[in-house]
Order: C-alpha cells, then structure tokens, then sequence
C-alpha cells in the first residue's frame, strides 16, 4: 500500500513538472490566443485612409494608390466630386479608389489618433476599437501628473470637444462592413504602439489624459488587458519639454523584438533626454518573448532653430515603408537607417512643400515657425495622418527569432506562431522554414513541425562549424492557397544568425535582407 502511494505520489509529481514545463515553452515561445489581439503596424492590410482635402502630398496619394487601396475620407458628395476630379487629373486608377463619407471638423484629417485600432477576438472574429476621442489632443510638460493644456473653442473658450472625430467609428465601420467592439477610455492612436502579440508602449502622457477624464491606472491597465489583450504595457516618459507626448514620434516598433528609437542631435536640448529613456528605460525592458529590445537609432536633425525632424513618423505599409522628408542633409540617412532595419522592404521618402501642393486642406499651416516650409512637424508627420486598414482575413505569423549567436553544440530552434484568420486551415505540409549558409544562392526547404497546437510549430535548423552565418525565413500555406511570410518580405529580407564555438556578447532581434 505505502508503495503503491508513492508510486502514485511520483507519478503525480513527474506529471505536474511535465505540466509546468510544458506551460512555460507554450508561454514563453509562442503567442497565447486567449486574449484579444489588437494587429501590429507591419501585419497584412487591405489600403490605407487619409482625409481630403488632404494634409498630405499629391506624390503621398498617388504612390499610395499604385501600392494599395487606399480609402479617402470626405465630407459629401461635393468633396467626394473634388477628390475624384484631382485623382483623374494624377492618374490615379479609380478601381483602386473606395470613398469613406464622414462628417468632418477639424480633427477627422488626423486618423492615427481617433482612427480604429483592428482588433481580432478571441475567437477570430475582427472588430474595429471605437475608444473615447474626448480631448482631442492635449499639451502637457515632462511631469506625468494631471496638469493637461487643452484645446480651447476660439468663440467661447471653453474646452474643445472633437463631436465628429469621436464618433466617426461607427459610420466608419459600416461603410467597410465590419462590427465595432466598444473601448471605454481613451485610446490616441500617435501614442499608441503594439507588437501585436499583446505588447504595447505609450509614454505616461495617455495615463494622464485618462486620469484627466477620471480613469486610475489600475483600471486603465485592466481594461487594457481584458479588451485588448495587452498584458505587457510599457508606459515611458513624457519626451518632449512640452507638447502632445506622442510615442509615434520618439520611436517606432519594426518587429517583435526591435525598436527604432529617435536621436537628436548632441547640441539640441532634448538629446540628454532621450538618451536617459533609453539608457534607464528601454533597455530595461522585456519583450512579449522574454528578450531585451534590440535597439535601433535614427538620427534627427533641425529644420530650423530647436524644430526638429520626424524620422519615425514614418508609415510601415505591408511591403513599404513611407518616410517623411524634409529637404535637409539627413534625409538621405534616415532613409539608409529605414533600409536597414526593414531588410526587403522597399523605404520611399516624401517632400511635403505646402505651397506646391495644388490640392489641399484648411489646416492652418501658417502657425509653423517663420521659415518652416514643410508640412510635416516634429509632432504631427506622415504617420499622424494616416491608417491602414488591416486584412481581417489574414494569416498571422509571428516567430520568437533564433538568437544572433548559436554555440555550435547547441540547437538554432526558431518558433513559430500561425493563425489563418480566413478560416481556410493550414496545409499539413504547408509550414516550412528555409535557410541557407549566407552567401549561397540555394535554399533548403524543411518542413516545420507542430507543438501540440494547431496554431504552434517550430524547427529546427541543422547545426554548422564554428563562424558559419545562417539566413532563414518561414513561409505558411493555407488549404485556400494564402500565403504568409515571416519577414513579409521574404527571401528578399530574411533573419540571420551565426554558430559559434564560444558565446560571445548577443545583440538580439537582428535580421538582414538582400
């Protein structure tokens, strides 16, 4: 009897240590699907909206429309009259072309912050975000407290309220088809960041406004959690000496596990203060795997005075990226600097000279400093004024990377979360990791293996000599004949690693491309 408890005892124990291990590979290399999930920036989208009259260039819209669909918000069939007037007149193909009619005021132009977040439920269904736009967009100093500067009404002066802006989700979403899921606090999408596997950033100012509009952070955290799966949140400090705080403008997530964060110039007043958020802040920071951020710097520069570039303002779109420029020096840089952190994906710049612009808004560029000829602000870029409409029927890819270096006796596992969000299932055999030795022109093919999931898979990559680099990629197939890729832009950018014999110090979240 006391060796059958025992035995029964040990066989309770081993059970349990299995469970437990089995739990923590599931947690800690491959995404849960037991939450919400709000799409990353770089995930399948259908098109892109921006306002009309536009606050953005001629050459903005016309590249847009070759690249994608793109989706213009306007107010009325006279405004709808003007835009397709001006699009003939670009060559813009009007198959690509698909009107969203909104009411409008003076906010509707800047669709990152109102615009929907797409939201994909738990149980696959998507839905658009329809967060509280209550006070538009708010100043603030450093100090993450409650002191908010807020928009004034110039006939009364009473607080500006954006009625249209919050909300245009509804009308919005019935125009593309798709269901809303309600976000009861406010949710600005400049200051708003997501890795889309329930990791997101924001600097403290998006606490502050929802402690202004009577949210605690507890329950700001909470409702974060449980309606849009966000258990890791990432609040940084206010940036800017004053003004709106927008994280889209301090930095930019590229992947999973990489972050391109802006950097001053050594003289300019906000230099010591970015290099404390990321000395004493990012550096510090986990991501959704387990992994320090592999941190990326791009170099900004003056336009005039203190007035400062907005190199990560910039638009990741499927397969592009679309950067502001500035006719300055840096410019050619920043777009070296986006090439190099978005390998395969082909970077395009835009000038924005208000004054050649022959379609344009109201918005009251006049306020920029004297000598400020551009139409993108250190605040308020490319990025600001647009927003992807996401493919709700995409399949999801996210992969916990091999690290950098590999020591030879140990095994290059690369992991791998997949989601076909059409329903359609994947192929058996339709889950495969390719690599190659760098510098080869021929890829080996091998098939991924499932982890007792349908949505988990791994693979490993056969082990090489000492200081031999690999190049790999995955490839999904889905029984409809959908294809996904991780990095979307596959062959063409890949990730890499090397094995070594000795470990030496890793950079993590490296990848290359072509």
């Amino acid at each position: 009897m006391r060796i059958t408890i025992l035995l029964s005892f040990t066989v309770f124990l081993i059970s349990c240590r299995m469970q437990e291990t089995e739990n923590y590979i599931h947690q800690s290399n491959f995404y849960q699907f037991d939450k919400p999930r709000v799409a990353a920036e770089w995930e399948p989208a259908k098109g892109v909206m921006f306002s009309c009259p536009p606050i953005i260039p001629k050459e903005l819209i016309i590249e847009l429309a070759s690249d994608t669909h793109i989706y213009p918000i306007v107010d009325g069939k006279e405004e709808e009259d003007e835009a397709r007037r001006w699009f003939k007149m670009w060559g813009i193909d009007s198959t690509k072309v698909s009107f969203i009619n909104l009411k409008v005021d003076r906010d509707i132009p800047w669709l990152r912050d109102w615009g929907p977040s797409a939201v994909f439920m738990k149980n696959g269904d998507f839905k658009l975000a329809d967060a509280k736009f209550i006070n538009s967009v708010p100043f603030t100093d450093r100090i993450c407290n409650d002191s908010l500067d807020l928009q004034k009404v110039d006939s009364t002066g009473l607080d500006y309220y954006s009625t249209y802006a919050d909300n245009a989700i509804l009308p919005l979403a019935k125009q593309l088809g798709m269901e809303v899921e309600n976000i009861p606090f406010t949710n600005t999408g400049g200051n708003v960041l997501t890795d889309g596997i329930g990791t997101a950033f924001s600097t403290c100012m998006l606490l502050t406004e929802n402690r202004f509009n009577g949210l605690s952070d507890e329950e700001f955290f909470h409702l974060n959690d449980s309606l849009l799966g966000y258990e890791n949140y990432h609040v940084i400090s206010n940036f800017e000496k004053y003004g709106i705080q927008h994280i889209d403008c301090l930095l930019k997530l590229v992947d999973e596990e990489t972050l391109l964060v802006a950097q001053p110039p050594i003289d300019h007043e906000l230099y010591n203060i970015y290099e404390d958020i990321v000395n004493n802040e990012l550096t510090k920071l986990r991501s959704t795997y387990g992994r320090p951020y592999n941190i990326k710097r791009i170099k900004l520069t003056r336009i005039i005075d203190d007035y400062l570039t907005a190199y990560t303002n910039s638009l990741i779109l499927n397969q592009t990226v679309y950067v502001p420029l500035y006719n300055v020096s840096a410019d050619s840089a920043a777009l070296k600097t986006w090439e190099s952190v978005m390998p395969g994906h082909t970077v395009k710049g835009f000038y924005f000279v208000m004054d050649d612009q022959p379609y344009k808004s109201k918005h009251p560029f006049y306020l920029y400093p004297d000598g400020v000829t551009s139409g993108w602000a250190p605040d308020d870029a490319l990025h600001c004024r647009t927003r992807a409409i996401w493919d709700q029927e995409m399949i999801f890819v996210s992969i916990k990377k091999i690290l950098p270096t590999v020591q030879i006796n140990e095994e290059a596992v690369v992991y791998a979360t997949i989601r076909d969000y059409s329903d359609a299932e994947i192929e058996e055999s339709g889950v495969n990791i390719y690599w190659r030795v760098k510098g080869s022109n021929d890829w080996n093919k091998k098939n991924m293996l499932k982890y007792n999931n349908m949505n988990y898979w791994f693979a490993k990559i056969p082990n090489q000599k000492n200081n031999i680099e690999i190049d790999y990629y995955i490839e999904v197939q889905s029984k409809a004949g959908n294809i996904g890729r991780r990095p979307i832009t596959a062959p063409k950018g890949h990730y890499s690693f090397k094995f070594i014999a000795q470990q030496e110090a890793i950079n993590y979240g490296e990848f290359e491309g072509d």
